[in-house]
């Protein structure tokens, strides 16, 4: 045997001993983890959840959603539609909460209705309720993010913890910005990661003729981000969220009645409030067993007056994918379905999924999911950064995909740079936020990062501008 031939046969024997290590590290660690449809909401309690919610729809120009709350193991729904003085008329059946119909008309009135389905023979169909759902306007031109400046600093601790990475951006109630970010000690390490760190935007002074009758002085405007980047950041506030447990992937909404709400991950969703944005009071587990594997990273969306989204990082039997679920109450959440997954042809899908960080911006009547496309496939990576090595390079760790849909529910299938479905940009960022301060009509876009890894920064979390362009095809 020449030396080439022992070589092939040695690199072969190498690759098969990879791909063997990778599929059985998958077929034993994933059943493992505990997962359960039912974990939001119990299943005696699911009928009266049902009569509580009925059914709720949002829409777009060309599209109707139906939710509500569903019972898998025990029933199955069918979805009606119909237009003015039409026949009812069935356009789908599932068996979750969810229903998407599209290619409807622009700014008409639809009704919808959805009837449960049990699962015992000669069982009756029972309603569970009717909605009209009027469609909007078409949406404005299709669009993609670009950087367009340096980054700046945003906010580095140095009291909770020596970097940020994944974060949320927010104004408390006083208008003021501030960032809650996974933090630790050290250059990165995700077991010490049990807190969020917390930064907090100066007060701007206080101008002397700011004056209002009586002789009080007005309140001065917060800072705009424009002025906080150019003043150097924020400072650092109490730490959040310290539970000696692990505290990742932050994310702050704030309901209609005024009410703040925080969320963090992993593998569950621990779940806040706070009345100032400020301080915060823990709640029951939002979610204490996801329906995916490998939850965590949640996004939350408001799609309609009393409706939301929550996006997680999730993974499949083997490929990476981001996890739809759906809430009417911000504290009880169901999985309706995949938001995005990747195929045959994706280059990334690590054991713990490679569809980080998902965020959703609505934007003129679309939709535009960004997911750091991190971590490479196989068990070397990540037994490397057991060790504290960062293998995969600034190219993998900075690679944030962006993706346009018509709808917050399906932004495609991925397979692959060279058959890519929906993606509009790509952004040299890591686990990006894209922020809109209306105080002065400008958009942001975030980045962050270990230390120990290729980060664009040292530790810290940057803003740049950020612009959008039109997309011609």
């Amino acid at each position: 045997m020449t030396i080439l031939s022992r070589a092939l046969v040695a690199a072969i024997a190498a690759a098969a001993v990879w791909t063997a290590a990778a599929v059985a590290t998958t077929w034993t660690a994933l059943p493992a983890l505990r997962t359960d449809f039912y974990s939001s909401i119990p299943r005696d309690q699911v009928g009266t959840f049902q009569r509580r919610v009925g059914v709720m729809t949002s829409a777009g120009a060309d599209w109707i959603h139906a939710g509500w709350i569903a019972d898998p193991e025990r029933e199955s729904y069918r979805v009606s539609l119909r237009s003015g003085d039409e026949a009812w008329s069935p356009v789908t059946t599932t068996r979750y909460g969810s229903a998407l119909v599209g290619d409807l008309r622009a700014g008409s009135d639809y009704e919808v209705r959805v009837e449960a389905v049990a699962e015992a023979a000669g069982a009756a169909a029972r309603e569970l309720g009717t909605a009209t759902v009027r469609t909007t306007v078409e949406p404005g031109p299709l669009e993609r993010p670009v950087i367009a400046g340096p980054w700046r600093r945003l906010f580095r601790p140095s009291k909770a913890g020596n970097y940020v990475n994944d974060h949320t951006v927010f104004r408390d109630a006083s208008g003021r910005w501030r960032v809650l970010g996974i933090t630790g000690p050290g250059r990165g390490d995700y077991n010490a990661e049990l807190r969020l760190a917390q930064g907090l935007a100066p007060d701007r002074a206080a101008p002397l003729a700011a004056q209002v009758p009586g002789g009080a002085t007005s309140p001065p405007a917060p800072l705009t981000l424009r002025e906080l980047l150019a003043a150097g950041g924020m400072t650092e506030d109490e730490p959040v969220a310290d539970f000696r447990r692990p505290a990742w992937a932050p994310h702050v909404i704030r309901e209609h009645g005024g009410l703040f709400h925080l969320y963090w991950s992993p593998h569950r969703l621990a779940h806040a409030v706070s009345i100032d944005g400020a301080h915060w009071y823990r709640r029951p587990d939002a979610i204490a067993l996801p329906s995916g594997w490998f939850f965590r990273d949640a996004m939350l969306l408001e799609v309609a007056r009393g409706q939301w989204l929550l996006y997680a990082t999730a993974r499949g039997w083997w490929y990476s994918r981001v996890d739809l679920y759906q809430s009417f109450d911000l504290d009880h959440w169901q999985h309706i379905g995949v938001a995005w997954q990747g195929q045959s042809g994706s280059e990334r899908n690590a054991l713990v999924s490679s569809a980080e960080s998902p965020f959703v911006v609505a934007r003129g009547g679309r939709y535009y999911l960004s997911i750091t496309y991190n971590n490479e496939t196989g068990i070397a990576a990540p037994l490397a950064l057991a060790l504290g090595y960062w293998t995969g390079g600034a190219r993998a760790y900075n690679d944030t995909l962006v993706f346009a849909s018509g709808d917050p529910y399906e932004f495609g299938t991925w397979r692959g740079r060279g058959r890519a479905s929906g993606l509009v940009a790509e952004l040299e960022a890591h686990a990006p936020e894209i922020v809109r301060d209306d105080a002065d009509d400008a958009w942001y876009v975030t980045t962050c990062g270990w230390p120990l890894a290729a980060t664009l920064t040292s530790g810290e979390v940057a803003a740049a501008p950020l612009r959008w362009e039109p997309v011609t095809r």
